[in-house]
């Protein structure tokens, strides 16, 4: 009689010992694969909000003395005063934009440099503040590497409508509202003229229209040139050619956002190592404070995942151990006999190991539905845990009043950005669990078998006697 049929009779013979067994394997089951699918969930949630909340970083022009092309000047103004110009005679080139959207894991490029212009014969939508006559009738236009990827876009304030965006290789072209477009009776392919200093005119196309999402609020005070319906979007060459000053060489700031918030220093230090880049001209700093708030209660739930999952398999091994030696012992006699006969002592391991592994087998697989039903639960509960914790912990710090700033920070919008983990038990968890499992299992059955497998025979009959 081979091993295994010795194991299936041993099984149905010892039914008590069997039940009990299967109810033991089962708890042990249960906890493993809520732990691992709590651990799987975790990760897919952190995944999620990375690319939920996303992360950027700016790159701005170095207003200081730092910069080596950093300059001021003093322009004195009709009335007597006097303002104060600062400028950088390096900026940011396109060239560089284009070179930083090709890094890996960069999403969007919003390249920008604002600038007023007082367009011929256009007539703005009024502000509700007060301004010169020199000011009245300008619009902001704001000179773009590509539109698609300019905030205003990007964020869904504006939507395109009409036409195409602006591309990085345009000249002279222009997407404006539709709202400005219709009061000043203009469509695609018409032409806004702008005269500049020198008394010559350039034109540029209206190649797009854009539909402005929201409009502000009734008697908000806004100047005529800040109303999202006078925003005017042209291409940086154009705004260059229309400044024609030292001051205005190219773009002064980019946002860059990037696909995975946890991948931003890097790219920072990709940025550092462009050609175009140089020390001390530009200034770089990171725009992760929101996901860093709201993912540090997913990652602290992570690494208690990792540490109760090691606690339960140190525990099932040890629990599993005790009981299968006390089981052991009384089957002494049934080893002596086995070994007295010719069996080899591998052959008897291997039948206590199958004994265990068929009852496993069933244990495991209804483990799926228990863990299901507890799993949700759980999960959200050490979430809510961790939470409530980072609040405590902020609320002690020694500068009370900055640290309740912050911790409205990350309880109101920590706690908002992090929804319910949603906790679904796949097949590579449960292959996890079967793998785990089994070591456990052969880990116990070697250790609860020693005792008496390292003994002959005759010694064996000598302690039945």
């Amino acid at each position: 009689m081979n091993f295994m049929k010795r194991a299936f009779l041993y099984v149905s013979r010892k039914r008590g010992k069997s039940i009990l067994l299967f109810f033991i394997l089962l708890i042990l089951s249960t906890f493993v694969l809520t732990g691992l699918s709590i651990g799987s969930a975790s990760k897919q949630a952190q995944k999620n909000l990375r690319q939920n909340i996303g992360g950027s970083f700016n790159i701005d022009v170095n207003y200081s003395d730092s910069n080596p092309y950093y300059h001021e000047e003093e322009s004195e103004n009709e009335d007597g005063s006097s303002d104060l110009l600062m400028y950088s005679t390096e900026q940011v080139t396109s060239k560089m934009v284009e070179n930083i959207r090709n890094i890996s894991g960069v999403k969007f490029c919003d390249a920008t440099t604002e600038s007023l212009i007082n367009f011929d014969k256009l007539l703005p939508f009024a502000g509700t503040v007060p301004l010169d006559e020199s000011l009245s009738h300008c619009v902001k236009s704001i000179g773009v590497w590509r539109s698609e990827e300019q905030n205003f876009f990007t964020s869904g304030k504006v939507q395109l409508i009409e036409g195409r965006h602006i591309l990085d290789n345009d000249i002279h072209k222009v997407i404006v509202c539709k709202d400005l477009a219709e009061k000043n009776n203009l469509k695609l392919g018409d032409s806004l003229i702008v005269t500049n200093e020198n008394g010559k005119q350039l034109a540029f196309e209206i190649v797009g229209l854009f539909h402005a999402q929201k409009l502000e609020k009734i008697g908000e005070s806004i100047p005529t040139y800040d109303k999202i319906q006078n925003l005017i979007f042209t291409d940086i060459e154009s705004i260059v050619e229309l400044e024609n000053s030292v001051a205005v060489q190219g773009f002064d700031t980019v946002k860059v956002t990037v696909n995975d918030p946890k991948d931003i220093e890097k790219i920072i230090e990709q940025v550092k190592h462009l050609p175009d880049y140089k020390e001390n001209v530009y200034n770089i700093y990171a725009n992760d404070e929101v996901y860093k708030n709201t993912a540090i209660s997913l990652e602290n739930l992570d690494t208690l995942v990792i540490g109760l999952l090691l606690v339960i398999i140190i525990a099932s091994v040890i629990v599993l151990s005790l009981i299968l030696t006390l089981w052991g012992k009384e089957r002494i006699h049934e080893t002596g006999v086995l070994l007295s006969i010719g069996i080899k002592k591998s052959s008897i391991l291997g039948q206590y190991l199958i004994e265990v592994l068929m009852i496993a087998i069933l244990a495991f697989t209804l483990s799926f539905v228990t863990s299901n039903m507890i799993s949700g639960n759980i999960a959200n509960t050490l979430l809510q845990q961790n939470t409530k914790n980072e609040k405590q912990q902020l609320s002690t710090q020694e500068d009370h009043t900055e640290m309740k700033s912050l911790d409205f920070s990350v309880s109101e919008d920590s706690e908002s950005a992090i929804p319910d983990i949603k906790v679904e038990i796949t097949l590579p968890d449960i292959l996890q669990l079967y793998t785990i499992g089994f070591s456990i299992i052969f880990i116990s059955v070697t250790i609860s078998s020693i005792s008496v497998m390292r003994l002959k025979p005759r010694e064996i009959l000598a302690r039945m006697s």
